[in-house]
């Protein structure tokens, strides 16, 4: 081998020896910064997109927002946490004179709170009235602005020829619900 061949066979391992440490110490490491910046922008770019979607969502969102406050007003009116009975004595009473419903008695009972969501306030009612009076009188406690359930409804004929639109005598226990 002459002198020239082996310079050049030299100059070629040093050549290749300069491309491996080129690309193993300078391109690789700068290869993976590339990718893993790829990376953190294509991560940043789809939080991006989630974050529109949502800003576009937002008065949607807000909107739905004060939809349930006010349900949650309108509920809280028909189911409060703290038992107003004088209230509730009055609903009672004022619906019970408008459809003509003769109260006999009205007495209220202890409250029953066993371990429930809510709490029952239970008023045991002895009236007078007619059928039509007292259909209407049930039909607009249970549709009206509180929630009240009425239970062990009982009903007598009474044939009285001198209170022509009194002909029912009946009990029944009226109950009304509070939060706990």
């Amino acid at each position: 081998m002459k002198k020239e061949q082996q310079t050049l066979i030299i100059i070629v391992m040093a050549l290749v020896g300069f491309i491996f440490i080129y690309l193993n110490l300078l391109w690789k490491p700068l290869n993976k910064q590339i990718a893993q910046t790829k990376k953190n922008i294509s991560e940043k770019l789809d939080k991006l997109k989630e974050a529109k979607q949502l800003e576009e969502q937002l008065p949607k969102l807000q909107q739905d927002t004060q939809l349930l406050q006010l349900q949650i007003a309108e509920l809280e009116k028909k189911l409060p946490k703290q038992p107003n009975v004088p209230e509730l004595i009055k609903i009672i009473s004022k619906e019970a004179q408008y459809y003509n419903l003769k109260i006999l008695n009205l007495t209220v009972r202890d409250i029953d709170s066993s371990p429930k969501e809510f709490n029952e306030i239970p008023f045991s009612i002895n009236f007078t009235t007619n059928y039509h009076n007292l259909a209407q009188f049930l039909t607009k406690i249970a549709q009206g602005s509180r929630i009240f359930a009425i239970k062990d409804l009982n009903l007598d004929y009474l044939p009285n020829p001198t209170e022509k639109n009194n002909y029912l005598s009946g009990s029944c226990i009226i109950f009304s619900y509070t939060l706990k």
